[in-house]
């Protein structure tokens, strides 16, 4: 890719950003736990300038060097260095969600990567996946108290150490109900298992590749409510497309409800999450979510820090 001719403008503003980020160990009372807010600013900033990187058509090797200084500081942060690491093999593993929602700071405290932290687990990006975790129990707990004879299923795809389900009192269930977990993690599946408690009595777990799994989940179902935990994010169009017609036609019941979520676009930490953390994740606006759902009744919306899109689709009776 070559270089724009106004780019060199771009460079300039990137570098100062770099060092301003650094300069922040100098500059700052990094004993004071407020000064999280000082960091947060010159990290806002320095995502902005990545951006206006991109966008001006500066190669990626370009900006990784420039940037790499900033990122190997992130790094002392958990969040940070967990999704560079990808200890897990894969992206915001079940690990990393584990520790949004505990909205635990394990770095060594005044350390650049503990303010770094900091304003992580309180900025929207942290916020938006406790907002559709908050709301899969939401909607697990509207399925179990639902008038309806016999008894009801919920299926959890890419559940995670399912924190949703952990949620859902045991005194709600009736005889009968179930839940099944599904996760390509076992280890996932396991924590799952340990966290449970009585819930653990009506819950299978199905380890493994969920496409290699729908056998075994048709087996399961049907299902009254099938989740679908932030899995849309690494799918492109046509694993999404695939995936979204075997949970309507192999694994919902008639009436059913199929929910996913999914990084809506436009969103403002991209920049700092592809090149500090190698975090990169598919975007769709509320149309191209539609698009994967031609002729169903869909809705959607979008949680309330505006960068998760919820859609929920009713099966047809």
């Amino acid at each position: 890719m070559t270089v724009l001719p106004h780019s060199t403008d771009v460079l300039h503003r990137l570098n100062d950003a770099v060092d301003g980020f650094l300069r922040s160990e100098r500059e700052f009372d990094l004993a004071d736990p407020s000064a999280h807010m000082l960091v947060g600013g010159r990290f806002r900033t320095l995502s902005t300038q990545i951006g206006a990187g991109v966008l001006a058509g500066v190669p990626d090797e370009d900006i990784a060097a420039i940037v790499q200084p900033a990122r190997s500081k992130c790094s002392r942060s958990p969040f940070m260095r967990d999704e560079n690491e990808w200890a897990r093999g894969y992206p915001s593993d079940f690990q990393l969600v584990e520790h949004v929602m505990a909205q635990a700071n394990n770095a060594q405290a005044g350390t650049l990567g503990w303010h770094v932290e900091a304003h992580l687990q309180g900025s929207a990006i942290t916020q938006q996946q406790r907002n559709r975790v908050m709301h899969q129990a939401r909607l697990i707990s509207d399925t179990l108290t639902a008038p309806r004879n016999g008894p009801r299923s919920v299926l959890l795809i890419a559940s995670g150490a399912a924190p949703d389900l952990r949620l859902i009192p045991p005194g709600i269930l009736r005889p009968g109900d179930r839940f099944v977990l599904t996760d390509v993690d076992p280890d996932a599946l396991e924590l799952a298992q340990k966290r449970l408690g009585l819930l653990n009595e009506v819950t299978t777990a199905v380890p493994g590749n969920v496409f290699r799994a729908l056998p075994k989940l048709a087996e399961l179902g049907p299902f009254d409510l099938v989740l679908v935990n932030g899995l849309y994010d690494y799918l492109n169009d046509r694993a999404a497309v695939r995936l979204t017609e075997a949970v309507l036609t192999r694994l919902c019941r008639p009436g059913g409800t199929f929910y996913f979520s999914s990084s809506t676009t436009g969103n403002p930490f991209r920049w700092s999450l592809e090149y500090l953390m190698d975090w990169s994740v598919v975007e769709r606006d509320e149309r191209a979510v539609r698009a994967l759902l031609p002729g169903c009744d869909v809705s959607a919306g979008l949680d309330p820090t505006g960068l998760a899109l919820l859609t929920h689709v009713r099966t047809r009776r």
